[in-house]
Order: structure tokens, then C-alpha cells, then sequence
């Protein structure tokens, strides 16, 4: 990698850190901000969703403004809106003013993570697996990172911490985006969205990830295991750690492997034997242990995640051209946090009310994704036209 890819890539995967720390540092803080600014459980929650919905919203707008434009207004756009977003959240003195703050923070998610696969592209990053490893996996060891420590300072120290962050990360990445040589017709090549079946895999890893988490706590409670909610907290938070390692380890295996679908198919085996093991836990059908519940959702996080990855670059290549990357990301990026939205919401409460009819919808929907490595006989047509560094 030159020194001009590293340059770029090191201040993109730290502000996908500082995106992902600045995020779900209220997870743990919910309760104090009930308190702080006197709103019930279910608003406090949004301020959490809300980068969800935003991902759901703005992913394809991302990605069709960096097919056309580049990797510059992009990357300029998701600085500033991290900003300003986490500043407007630090002096907001109601909950109003708050939400708003956290909305602007939530839109630059999309600006980042969903055009990854053109802003690498015409950035001159040649190896894309591995970078998309990198940053994925940043922004999963900075929710980690701040789920974790977000308990041991108080609600307005969190805020400030996440604040200077951004501040410190977007001047690096700035300056580091000023040194990229603007994107022209010929290296971003024909514009056009690419639907492609790499798109559930991501669908499911990621609706069935946030899944877990999110009922954990509940469904440890409804099996009446003694300090359920203690954890469910951790249980989310070694599905994070997991996420990080695993984005980042298999990005940069899959990177030595011209194509790595043989590599997917044995992480989507992998996948699907944690997933269940954590549905058969979380429903009773095995008795759930603390040492059966670290296995399964830790090796979940690493095996699904990196699984995540590898499928999100492959979107990529099949969309034939560096320009239309971005807008393949997008989708995956789309489809998954449409899943995330969704999936928690209806299939949730059947792992708890309905286990057996729960564990069979989770099955066939991860067999269904394991299939696709296995369909697809490559990852894509090969590197796109601007996948060289100029």
C-alpha cells in the first residue's frame, strides 16, 4: 500500500471509529438521559435507531452523489455533519434540541460508510478488501469501545469525549482528503445500480447481529437467569468486539486470496452454526450457559462480520466500474439497515413468545444467505477500471 493509501485510509477508518463510538456511547447511558432531559424509554431509543433510519434514507443518495461527483463532497459532508452534529448534541439543553443534534450526527453515516466501495476505489486504494476490513471494523471497535467505557463517566463527559474526537479526526481526514487527486468521468466509469444477491447476506448478518442484542436481556430474563441484564449488556458488547476483529482479520485474509469466495463460503458455514447456536441459547432449546452464550455471540461477531465484509467488497466488483461501486455499497448498505429496522421488530418477540417458530425463520433465513457464496461462483467480474491508483 503507498504512502498516499495509507494517508487516506488511516484518518477514514478512525473517523468510522469516532462515528461508531459517538453512536452508541448513549447505549449504555439511556437511563441518565431519561432522567437529564425527562422522556420516557422510547425516546430515549430513537436518539439510539436513528442512525438506522438515516443509513436507510441517505445510502443511496451517498452513493449516487459519489458516482458523480467523487469521493471529496462525500467524505467533506460526513466531516461536517459529525461535527456539527455532536456539537449541537453537547450544548443542547433539552430533548429536543438534542434529537436534532443526534439526527445531523446520524446523517453523516451514510456520507461515510455507504459510497465505501467508490471512495476506496477512487482514492487509489488497490487493496479493497483489506481497507474495507479496516474501516468497517473501526466502526464496529468504536461502538465496543464506547459501550464499555461510556458507564464510567458521567453523561456530559461522554458527550464531550465523542465531541472532541470529531473534531480532532475530521481536520485529519480534511487534510488527508485534500491530497487525493479529484475523481474524473474516466476513473469513475459508467454510473448505474447494480442489485445483487451479495445484498442479503448483508441483510441478514446485520438484522439478526442487532437482534441478538437488542433481546438478549429479555429473553435470558424469560428463562429467568440469574443477572440477565448485566448479560445481555455484555453479550452486545462481545458481539462488537468480535464485529471489529473479525472485519478487520478476514478483510485482510480475504486480500491474499485473488477470490475469496471459497473463503466466504466457510465463513457463512461458520456463521450459521453461531447464529443458531445463539437462537437455540436464547430460546431455551439449550440450556443457556455463560460459556455457551460467549462463544456463540463472540463467534458470530467474528465469523458474521467478516463475512459482512467480504460480501460488501464483492458487491463492489460486480458493479464493473469504480463509480458505480459506491452505489452497490450503498444497497448492501440499505438492504442491511432496512433488515435492522425491521427484523428486530417482527421476529424479536417470536424468539420469546413463539421459540420454535423463531428458530425456524432465523434458520431459513441464514441458510438462504449461506447459499449465495455458493451460487456465486466469484466474487464479481474482477477489479473495477478505477481500482488502480492513478
Amino acid at each position: 500500500m503507498s504512502s498516499r493509501q495509507a494517508g487516506l485510509l488511516a484518518p477514514y477508518a478512525a473517523l468510522a471509529f469516532v462515528v461508531g463510538f459517538g453512536w452508541f456511547i448513549l447505549a449504555p447511558l439511556v437511563p441518565a438521559i431519561m432522567v437529564q432531559y425527562r422522556v420516557p424509554l422510547s425516546a430515549a431509543l430513537l436518539l439510539v435507531s436513528l442512525f438506522g433510519y438515516t443509513m436507510i434514507i441517505g445510502a443511496l443518495p451517498a452513493g449516487f452523489w459519489s458516482a458523480k461527483k467523487g469521493p471529496h463532497p462525500v467524505l467533506h459532508m460526513a466531516i461536517f455533519l459529525t461535527v456539527l452534529g455532536l456539537l449541537v448534541r453537547v450544548v443542547a439543553s433539552t430533548y429536543s434540541e438534542f434529537l436534532v443534534g443526534q439526527f445531523i450526527a446520524a446523517l453523516a453515516y451514510p456520507f461515510l460508510i455507504a459510497p465505501i466501495g467508490s471512495v476506496l476505489r477512487l482514492c487509489g486504494v488497490v487493496r479493497t478488501k483489506m481497507a474495507t476490513g479496516m474501516v468497517i471494523g473501526s466502526l464496529f471497535l468504536g461502538m465496543a469501545v464506547a459501550s464499555v467505557i461510556a458507564p464510567s463517566m458521567a453523561l456530559h463527559a461522554d458527550l464531550w469525549v465523542s465531541t472532541i474526537l470529531a473534531v480532532v479526526v475530521g481536520v485529519w481526514l480534511w487534510v488527508a482528503v485534500g491530497t487525493v487527486p479529484p475523481a474524473t468521468l474516466h476513473r469513475m466509469g459508467p454510473v448505474r445500480l447494480v442489485i445483487s444477491a451479495w445484498w442479503w447476506v448483508g441483510f441478514v448478518v446485520a438484522s439478526l447481529s442487532v437482534m441478538y442484542g437488542a433481546i438478549s436481556s429479555a429473553a435470558l430474563l424469560n428463562l429467568h437467569m440469574p443477572n440477565a441484564l448485566a448479560i445481555g449488556g455484555y453479550l452486545s458488547s462481545l458481539t462488537f468486539l468480535g464485529s471489529a476483529l473479525g472485519a478487520i482479520f478476514f478483510g485482510w485474509m480475504g486480500q491474499s486470496r485473488e477470490n475469496s469466495i471459497g473463503l466466504q463460503r466457510v465463513l457463512g458455514l461458520l456463521s450459521f452454526v453461531f447464529l443458531l447456536g445463539c437462537a437455540l441459547e436464547l430460546t431455551g432449546t439449550f440450556p443457556p450457559n455463560i460459556s455457551g452464550l460467549d462463544l456463540a455471540f463472540l463467534g458470530f461477531g467474528l465469523t458474521g462480520n467478516g463475512w459482512y465484509t467480504l460480501a460488501l467488497d464483492a458487491a463492489a466488483r460486480q458493479a464493473q466500474s469504480a463509480g458505480s461501486a459506491g452505489l452497490a455499497t450503498a444497497g448492501f448498505s440499505m438492504a442491511s439497515n432496512i433488515g435492522v429496522a425491521v427484523v428486530p421488530v417482527v421476529l424479536g418477540p417470536l424468539v420469546i413468545k413463539a421459540p420454535g417458530l423463531g428458530v425456524v425463520i432465523i434458520a431459513i433465513m441464514a441458510i438462504l444467505a449461506v447459499l449465495v457464496p455458493f451460487v456465486m461462483k466469484t466474487e464479481g467480474s474482477g477489479e473495477a477500471p478505477g481500482d488502480v491508483a492513478s
